[in-house]
């Protein structure tokens, strides 16, 4: 399954609160109506250059870049642009079937 793995800086440190309680009440819960997001996960990172990583699995890089012009997603963004910057985006084939507990 591809996966989209952003690294995500706040623009103020003041923001994380309000970040995470964005990412938790709103982003997540509107990711469950993107058609082409299976599983979506923000992480809080420590002593790096940035703040936090989301990973993304989607059913395929194609479709979710078209579902990312939908009204629903341009909400996101534009909340998401207000508190943060994407810093640095990458692509991969998760190789499954994994190992979860």
């Amino acid at each position: 399954m591809p996966i989209i793995i952003d690294k995500i800086k706040l623009k103020s440190t003041a923001h994380r609160a309000q970040f995470e309680q964005w990412v938790t009440d709103t982003d997540y819960v509107a990711c469950r109506d993107l058609q082409t997001v299976k599983r979506f996960v923000v992480s809080k990172v420590h002593n790096l250059d940035y703040d936090y990583v989301e990973v993304v699995s989607v059913t395929s890089l194609a479709e979710f870049e078209l579902e990312t012009h939908t009204p629903l997603f341009q909400s996101l963004v534009e909340r998401f642009t207000q508190m943060a910057d994407v810093v640095e985006t990458i692509h991969a084939d998760e190789l499954m079937p994994g190992y979860q507990w």
